[in-house]
């Protein structure tokens, strides 16, 4: 008996051992250690999980022309999940109509569907839109949780200077092979909160030559702090403004753990 008990005791602490030495391997880039602060200050996507799904509601406002697409939307974090109900859209969504617009891609099932009124819309073109916004928009509420995913890179920067604030800049890239289009993003980590206060991002999908720029602020919700409204600007790789905001984000109302009747999600 005491040769199974002394057994036991040997097994756990080395399988703490273990855990240990994974862990050191893990964050022994000192910009990953800097993210996994970040991350554990903001919850992890386990955590969000847990939390099941999310429904908030979403403005997405273009300054120039004073324009908006504003949305119910909804999504399922296990299988990531993007649905949105447009009662208002006049940027990226049908802007020259006014029936209400119905929008679903699943991550897991990589299927995409989008309704117009009592119409589905079955043209490629138009799927392919429905697809990146129903990404982008899923990725943008969930990108501070997932920045710990597998498949990313992390290289820490010279600090910069912004309002007198000494931030850690850290450069997030993609694997090659990991997701259709591999962006980057320049992080500028606040040192006393760990919160990414902005960043500098590229949209390689689209036809934008430049890099932008988002700022965030934040609502803490159950627990996960979400970027609740974000401004996005032109700018250059030294995170130089260039010119008025281009677009404004924001996501209200923020209810997790919905009782969502599934059945939205099929198409019919």
């Amino acid at each position: 008996m005491k040769k199974i008990y002394l057994l036991l005791v040997l097994f756990i602490s080395f399988s703490c051992k273990q855990k240990e030495a994974i862990k050191k391997i893990t964050y022994n880039n000192p910009a990953k250690k800097m993210i996994a602060k970040t991350v554990n200050k903001v919850g992890n996507y386990e955590q969000l999980k847990k939390l099941k799904n999310v429904e908030f509601n979403y403005t997405f406002y273009q300054p120039s022309n004073n324009k908006k697409d504003i949305s119910v939307e909804r999504y399922v974090f296990d299988g990531e999940i993007s649905w949105g109900k447009y009662t208002t859209h006049q940027v990226f969504v049908f802007p020259k109509n006014k029936e209400i617009a119905t929008q679903y891609f699943s991550e897991k099932n990589n299927k995409a569907w989008v309704k117009l009124g009592d119409q589905f819309m079955k043209d490629s073109s138009t799927l392919a839109s429905v697809k990146f916004i129903r990404k982008a928009n899923f990725y943008w509420f969930t990108m501070m949780q997932k920045l710990l995913d597998e498949g990313l890179t992390y290289k820490l920067l010279p600090d910069r200077k912004v309002d007198n604030i000494d931030y850690k800049i850290i450069k997030v890239g993609f694997e090659k092979n990991i997701g259709e289009v591999q962006d980057d993003f320049i992080l500028y980590l606040n040192p006393e909160t760990h919160l990414v206060d902005q960043f500098l991002f590229t949209v390689k999908g689209s036809k934008i030559p430049q890099p932008l720029l988002m700022k965030s602020s934040y609502s803490t919700v159950k627990g996960i702090s979400i970027m609740t409204k974000r401004d996005i600007y032109m700018a250059d790789w030294d995170g130089n403004i260039k010119g008025d905001i281009l677009f404004q984000q924001v996501s209200e109302n923020i209810k997790f753990n919905n009782n969502f009747d599934v059945t939205m999600f099929e198409e019919k």
